[in-house]
């Protein structure tokens, strides 16, 4: 078996192992398709961060404010930090009050290949969305989301209440 191959494996394990009272889910090759499959029916959002982004962290802090707005099911969270930096990820998830929310942490030794499969046109610069209105329409976004590009989705999609507060993007 390819070291790589194996290496990867074992930090998945170890990652599962480790936190497995934690709401954060090991994300592999094949992970967005499973997490499109699960939301054949629902618009949702994916969003892509790191604990050492600081556009991130400004918009996660948005998405707290927000958090009532998605179900679980409207917003998946996928941090590109190495699994072992779980303990932080989740962290940052607890500290936002994100937690309730689809959360996952990169798990293969490679992250390229992940970014690969998550979108062969994106390079790893964060943060980075992905509005969903169904499993074959999707539009990328780079760069920290604003108050007009999130509220032109919700308003797309017409599942979600209009917002209502002002936010500092």
């Amino acid at each position: 078996m390819n070291l790589k191959i194996l290496t990867g494996l074992v930090l998945g394990f170890l990652v599962s192992v480790s936190h497995a009272d934690s709401n954060i889910k090991p994300f592999y090759t094949n992970s967005l398709n499973s997490i499109i499959e699960s939301r054949t029916e629902t618009p949702f959002l994916v969003i892509l961060w790191s604990v050492d982004c600081p556009p991130c962290m400004q918009e996660l802090s948005q998405l707290q404010i927000l958090r009532d707005q998605f179900s679980a099911q409207s917003l998946v969270l996928v941090s590109t930090d190495d699994a072992l930096m779980a303990d932080e990820v989740e962290r940052v998830i607890n500290s936002f009050q994100l937690d309730q929310k689809d959360n996952w942490i990169f798990s293969a030794s490679l992250p390229e290949r992940l970014r690969y499969a998550i979108d062969p046109d994106w390079y790893g610069e964060l943060p980075r969305a992905y509005f969903y209105q169904s499993p074959e329409q999707r539009r990328a976004h780079s760069g920290s989301l604003s108050q007009s590009v999130l509220q032109q989705w919700l308003d797309e999609t017409g599942q979600y209440s209009i917002l209502k507060t002002t936010m500092a993007f």
